[in-house]
C-alpha cells in the first residue's frame, strides 16, 4: 500500500470515546491557564481615589461622533451639495470627503481637506477659509483623473462607480428627508404617497367614473340680423323668386290750358333671390356614434344648425356677393353712407353726433329708421361718450347719452332713442390707412332685409363611399340653402372705419 493511502486511511479513522474524553480535558486545562492569567493581571491594577479620570484606568474610550466612515451607504451628491452650503457638518458627509481628498491626491493639490475655523467656511482644501463657502471635489467624471494615479487606480475608479450607483438605486428617503429638514426647515416625504382617490394606482380604482352633467355649449357669436327684425321668407320648389320692384316714379307737370301734357316713364325694376348652398361636413367614427349615443350625435347636429345660422348671419351683414354667396347690406351698392365728423388717415372717431346723422339719412330716403347693429364695445363706447364741463374738449361734463336707470335695472342698449342689436358678427377687421383693426356701425330699416331660405336644413348621413366604408365611420352633412336681399337698399346706412379698439 503507498504512503499517500496510508496516510488517507489513518486519517478517515473514527476517533475512540476515550480519546475524545482525553482530548477535551487537555483543551479545559488550557482555557483555565488562559483565565488565571487575565485575572492575575486584574488583581495587579492599582487601585486610584474616588473621581479619579476613568481614563487613567482603562485609557480614553473611543467615541465617534457623526457617521461611521465605514458606512456601507452610497455616494450622496445631496449631502456634497448642503455640506457645501454649510448645513451639514463635516461629521455628516465622511464618505464624500474622503472621496474629495483621495479626488486631491488625484490632481496633486498639497495638503487635505480640513476643518476651518469655528468662524469660517467649514472644511477648506489647502489652508485656511476663505470668503467663497466650502469646497469639494465630486466625482462627476472619472475620466478627468489623470493616469498613473495610485490613490485613484483602477479598483479605487470601480468603487466610486458602485458608490454613485448605489446612491441612485438605493435611495434613502429617511437621508432625504432628513436634509430636506436641515436645508428648508421641512420634511419632504420623498416618495411617500397617501392614499388618493384621484389616482388609479392608489385607491382611486375603487371610485366609481365621473357622472356626465349636461353639456357646456361654446360661447357663440349672437346672431345681428335676424335679432335686429330681417324678415325671413320661404324660397320656393325651383330656388329662385322674383319680386318686381318700382325703381323710378312718374313725373307730375303744371300745364295752361290747352297745353300738352309732358310724358313720364316710372321705371321698374326686380329682386331676385336664388338658392345658394351653404354646407358642413363631419366625420366621425362608428364608436363614438354606437358608445356615446344618443349624446354623441345630438351634439354634431346641434353643432352644425349654429355653425350654419352664424355663416348665414355673417353674410347677411357682410356677404361679398356672387354667384355662390349672398351680398351682405354693408356690401349694397344703394346703402346710405355717414363719414364720422372727426375723420382720421388710419381710423375715424366716434362721436354721438354722427348717430343723429344716421338716422336722418335713412328717413331723408322715406324709410323708417328701426334700429342698429354693432359689435359690443362699441356701444359701451358711445355710452362713455361725455361733454366738455369748461374747456373745450375737456371731456368732464355730463354723460351725452342717459345713463339714469331703476335700481336693479340694466344699461338699456339704445342710442338716439332706437334699440341696438350688439353682436360680434359684427368685424373688426375694417382697413383704412396703415390700421386693419377698425369696426362699423349700421342701421336702418331692418323688416326691409329679406333672408330667403328654401325648407329646412337638409341633415344625410352615410357609412359608404370613399373611405368611410373601410375605416367604418359615418360622414354627416349639413345643407342650407338660402340669399339675402333688401326691398330698398336705401333704407340702410353705414358708418364705417371705427377707432373701437382704445
Amino acid at each position: 500500500m503507498s504512503e499517500t493511502a496510508t496516510k488517507e486511511k489513518a486519517e478517515n479513522k473514527a476517533i475512540s470515546p476515550a480519546d475524545q474524553t482525553r482530548q477535551n480535558s487537555e483543551n479545559i486545562s488550557e482555557l483555565k491557564v488562559l483565565v488565571k492569567g487575565i485575572v492575575d493581571k486584574l488583581q495587579k491594577t492599582p487601585v486610584y481615589p474616588q473621581g479619579a479620570n476613568p481614563d487613567q484606568v482603562f485609557g480614553t474610550p473611543h467615541a465617534r461622533k457623526g457617521e461611521d466612515p465605514l458606512t456601507s451607504r452610497g455616494y450622496s451628491f445631496s449631502k456634497a451639495l448642503a455640506y457645501m452650503q454649510g448645513y451639514l457638518d463635516p461629521e455628516d458627509c465622511k464618505v464624500e470627503l474622503d472621496v474629495s481628498n483621495r479626488f486631491a491626491k488625484a490632481f496633486g493639490a498639497q495638503g487635505s481637506w480640513r476643518a476651518g475655523s469655528s468662524t469660517g467656511s467649514g472644511y477648506e482644501w489647502g489652508g485656511a477659509p476663505t470668503s467663497q463657502g466650502r469646497r469639494m471635489l465630486v466625482p462627476l467624471g472619472m475620466d478627468m483623473i489623470p493616469d498613473g494615479c495610485s490613490d485613484c487606480d483602477r479598483a479605487y475608479r470601480r468603487e466610486i462607480k458602485s458608490l454613485t450607483t448605489a446612491s441612485v438605486s438605493n435611495l434613502d428617503l429617511d437621508e432625504m428627508d432628513w436634509i430636506n429638514q436641515k436645508v428648508y426647515g421641512r420634511k419632504s416625504n420623498y416618495g411617500r404617497k397617501d392614499l388618493s382617490w384621484l389616482e388609479e394606482t392608489r385607491g382611486g380604482g375603487l371610485v366609481a367614473p365621473p357622472e356626465f352633467g349636461e353639456l357646456i355649449e361654446l360661447l357663440r357669436n349672437k346672431e345681428a340680423v335676424v335679432g335686429a327684425g330681417a324678415r325671413t321668407v320661404p324660397l320656393p320648389p325651383q330656388g329662385r323668386i322674383k319680386y318686381p320692384r318700382q325703381t323710378g316714379p312718374s313725373t307730375a307737370y303744371w300745364v295752361g290750358e290747352n297745353k300738352t301734357i309732358t310724358q313720364s316713364e316710372p321705371t321698374t325694376g326686380d329682386l331676385t333671390l336664388s338658392a345658394k348652398k351653404l354646407a358642413v361636413l363631419i366625420r366621425s367614427s362608428n364608436e363614438l356614434i354606437r358608445f356615446a349615443s344618443p349624446a354623441a350625435e345630438a351634439l354634431m347636429r346641434d353643432d352644425m344648425t349654429k355653425v350654419l345660422a352664424l355663416a348665414f348671419d355673417m353674410a347677411a351683414l357682410e356677404g361679398s356677393g356672387g354667384d355662390t354667396r349672398p351680398r351682405g347690406v354693408i356690401q349694397f351698392a344703394g346703402i346710405n353712407t355717414v363719414v364720422s365728423s372727426v375723420a382720421g388717415a388710419d381710423g375715424d372717431t366716434i362721436m354721438p353726433e354722427d348717430i343723429y346723422r344716421m338716422i336722418a339719412v335713412v328717413e331723408e330716403s322715406n324709410a323708417e329708421f328701426k334700429g342698429f347693429i354693432m359689435r359690443p364695445k362699441t356701444l359701451y363706447r358711445y355710452l362713455q361718450i361725455r361733454s366738455d364741463a369748461v374747456a373745450q374738449g375737456d371731456k368732464r361734463g355730463l354723460f351725452v347719452w342717459n345713463l339714469v336707470r331703476d335700481a336693479g335695472d340694466g344699461i338699456q342698449a339704445t342710442l338716439g332713442g332706437y334699440p341696438v342689436t350688439k353682436s360680434t358678427q359684427v368685424s373688426q377687421v375694417r382697413s383704412k390707412g396703415a390700421a386693419s383693426n377698425l369696426s362699423y356701425v349700421v342701421g336702418g330699416q331692418w323688416d326691409e332685409l329679406l333672408l330667403g331660405t328654401f325648407g329646412a336644413l337638409e341633415f344625410s348621413a352615410t357609412t359608404q363611399g370613399d373611405t368611410a366604408f373601410q375605416q367604418d365611420q359615418t360622414w354627416i352633412k349639413a345643407i342650407m340653402t338660402c340669399d339675402v336681399g333688401a326691398r330698398h337698399e336705401a333704407a340702410f346706412c353705414l358708418l364705417d372705419s371705427l377707432i373701437v379698439n382704445a
